[in-house]
């Protein structure tokens, strides 16, 4: 009786021991390799839906993110201040947003470190309604400094006064000699409301990302008159980074090369496959018709570059901006921006090594 005590002591050890090992949470890094273990679950961050981040998107609807055994999510909505505040307090492990969002809280003393870019240039276009063309005798076709110079006087309408695609066209109004005290901004939030006040006359035209601008030329609205990525400044230029804590990236560097390279997949994708990039991400844009966004993502193909590498330069030309125009932008302290200090590409390097 007292052999028969002692074996089923022994079993209840046993069980416990068991019980108490190493769990299956997918939130281990090691967990996402192939061989029917669990996917690594990781929270983007965004501040709004945009087709300049496409490559995230198709990144995930083609499954390069499940090929690196990571099961992605996107939380988007509430703008630059919501991602940082969701990155900052592990809610979401990587952002991916404009540099903007990264200065403020740099300027704070947190540590953040980008990664990757997906777009190599600054991708806001300006439409003008026909009305306003009319008024001013201009059109995609006159001259760069022409067009510029119409936005004297103009009334456009953007996500947020202030926001960085104000401050980004009030200094490239700046860099061509037009007084950018001269041009007023109007609270639109949404392509819809943009196009709407266009429409009605509330507006003269407004700031966004593609596929806004083709919508207004579809609706016979408006025109795209001004790519900024025509400003050679402009044209190189950090956008929509991929960021995260440094803390959080030198803890799960396995997982952080995954995402690097799943994501430089859906870059290589969507520049080489704009259709059935357009067709895999349609569900993400409520309302839009695919052969816009084809379009759109055809007029954005150039800004997929490589697999997201950056340079100090294109760092320079994305803060000089927001620095000179502080009090719009928030951002007044000239951060750092030699490689590996804010941003590295060794993440790049290493997860596409040959």
């Amino acid at each position: 009786m007292f052999k028969n005590k002692l074996a089923f002591v022994l079993l209840c050890l046993v069980l416990i021991v068991t019980a108490c090992g190493p769990s299956d949470e997918t939130t281990t890094e090691n967990k996402g390799d192939s061989g029917g273990k669990k996917a690594i679950k990781l929270t983007f961050t965004e501040p709004a839906r945009l087709l300049s981040v496409a490559p995230l998107y198709v990144a995930i609807e083609q499954g390069f993110f499940e090929e690196e055994g990571i099961e992605a999510e996107i939380v988007s909505g509430g703008g630059g201040a919501q991602v940082i505040a969701s990155v900052l307090s592990g809610e979401a492990q990587f952002a991916v947003s404009g540099p903007r969002s990264m200065f403020t809280p740099l300027d704070k003393g947190e540590d953040l470190l980008a990664i990757q870019s997906l777009n190599s240039a600054l991708t806001y276009q300006i439409s003008l309604s026909k009305q306003y063309q009319k008024k001013k005798s201009v059109s995609k076709d006159s001259s760069f400094e022409d067009r510029v110079a119409s936005l004297s006087g103009a009334t456009i309408g953007t996500n947020l006064v202030g926001d960085s695609g104000d401050v980004y066209t009030r200094y490239l109004m700046q860099l061509h000699g037009v007084d950018p005290d001269t041009l007023k901004t109007v609270k639109l939030a949404g392509d819809g409301s943009k196009i709407g006040g266009m429409q009605e006359g509330i507006v003269d035209g407004g700031i966004a990302s593609p596929p806004m601008g083709l919508q207004a030329e579809s609706k016979d609205v408006g025109e795209i008159v001004i790519n900024t990525s025509e400003e050679p400044m402009y044209g190189n230029m950090v956008w929509e980074a991929v960021f995260a804590k440094k803390e959080y990236l030198e803890e799960n560097h396995e997982t952080s090369l995954k995402v690097v390279r799943a994501i430089g997949k859906g870059m290589e994708f969507t520049r080489n496959n704009p259709r059935e990039a357009a067709e895999s991400i349609v569900s993400y844009f409520d309302g839009i018709d695919v052969d816009i966004l084809e379009e759109s993502i055809i007029g954005l193909k150039d800004t997929f570059k490589g697999y997201g590498e950056m340079n100090q330069e294109a760092w320079d030309n994305a803060q000089d901006p927001l620095v000179e125009f502080g009090k719009l932008s928030g951002v007044s302290t000239k951060q750092d921006t030699t490689e590996d200090v804010i941003w590295t590409n060794s993440y790049i390097e290493e997860a596409f090594k040959k």
